[in-house]
């Protein structure tokens, strides 16, 4: 039994560490380009600040990577087992398939209380110093924002086009002011443009040159009769306020980045409690954070019946069966978020429907492999 664990170990290991490498890339990748890509294209900011801002990201993927990749490798190796009468032969050997997938358990456990850790603790650490590493570069260098060829929709209330940039000078600069529903307000359109940071006010202020703009009605935007067009200015100023942003970065009590033991004094502070007339959204992020600490162990106790069925070491058909496990169980969660300010309908408990009903259907597969 020993070499029989050694092996599965060193196999189940090898596959899950490489999936679960691939599978952060990429994801890793899809945030960067969310939440770094302006910074990357600014050659002004350092390689050391942009690799800092990336690494913290890492904690955050890993929370759904971790879990996906090891699901990934448990269906590529059982699917080999079983398609090449690997476990046909344990069987005929006297070696039933609870001691076969024993070692296979006690790795999903860990990977379990590993997940839990980052849940928990350092997934909302990492991304509250990446919140605060974004805002401190924006207080020292409000222009990394601004980078040509792309759409600026940091702002509150605006969304801004450079054309083409070098230092504080723009070229061919179109910006709209919108309202709270997105609605288009004023268009603006500017040859060049100057920018100048007033960092003392948490401001920046753009001197805009030969510029023409439109505006439309605030209270209907959408009615077009209404437009006042073709207003032209040799020089226009314009104020946009940075507060916003680092109002927003700078929030320490969301519950995004609190730790589950902040969140845990929270919901059973009597203070907050009377203070607060629903804790549903704080009992949903707080078990949400347990919930899916237990999604190594719920991949792992379906995914072994479904590689063995399946009987297929292709990694493509291991892909498809993992995304459609993966996109079952985070949306029941995503779900359960979504009603977390509907206290009747109790999302705090909705959000543990997807380990219940995946590893009552994995212990039930698991039964009836064990049979054949």
């Amino acid at each position: 039994m020993r070499t029989l664990y050694r092996h599965l170990y060193r196999e189940l290991l090898g596959v899950s560490l490489v999936t679960t490498f691939v599978l952060t890339f990429f994801l890793l990748l899809a945030n960067v380009f969310r939440d770094v890509f302006a910074l990357l294209l600014n050659r002004e900011i350092s390689f050391f600040v942009i690799a800092k801002l990336v690494v913290l990201l890492i904690p955050f993927v890993l929370t759904f990577t971790l879990p996906w990749g090891l699901l990934l490798g448990v269906l590529l190796v059982f699917g080999r087992m079983s398609r090449e009468q690997e476990l046909t032969v344990m069987k005929a050997s006297g070696i039933g398939l609870a001691p076969i997938i024993a070692p296979v358990i006690v790795l999903a456990l860990f990977a379990s209380t590993l997940s839990f850790w980052i849940n928990a603790s350092l997934a909302p650490k990492s991304r509250q110093m990446f919140k605060e590493n974004f805002a401190e570069i924006l207080r020292s260098d409000p222009l990394s924002l601004f980078t040509a060829g792309r759409v600026i929709n940091e702002f509150d209330g605006f969304r801004l086009y450079v054309g083409e940039r070098e230092g504080a000078q723009f070229r061919d600069v179109h910006i709209w002011q919108i309202d709270e529903q997105s609605r288009p307000l004023r268009s603006i359109r500017a040859a060049r443009a100057e920018i100048v940071p007033d960092l003392a006010n948490d401001r920046i202020l753009l001197n805009l040159y030969d510029a023409r703009q439109d505006e439309r009605n605030a209270a209907t935007p959408e009615d077009l009769h209404r437009l006042s067009s073709g207003i032209k200015a040799a020089q226009l100023p314009l104020e946009i306020s940075l507060t916003p942003i680092f109002t927003r970065l700078q929030q320490h009590k969301s519950t995004g980045v609190m730790t589950l033991s902040e969140i845990g004094r929270l919901v059973f502070d009597p203070l907050q409690i009377l203070r607060t007339p629903n804790m549903t959204p704080l009992l949903t992020e707080f078990q949400k954070r347990a919930a899916l600490s237990l999604a190594s162990f719920t991949f792992v106790l379906v995914g072994i019946p479904l590689a063995i069925q399946a009987q297929r070491r292709e990694t493509s058909v291991g892909l498809v069966l993992s995304l459609a496990i993966v996109a079952a169980y985070y949306l029941v969660i995503l779900i359960a978020e979504s009603l977390k300010t509907r206290t009747h309908l109790l999302p705090e408990l909705i959000i543990w429907m997807p380990n219940l009903l995946f590893e009552a259907l994995g212990f039930w597969l698991l039964l009836r492999a064990n049979r054949r």
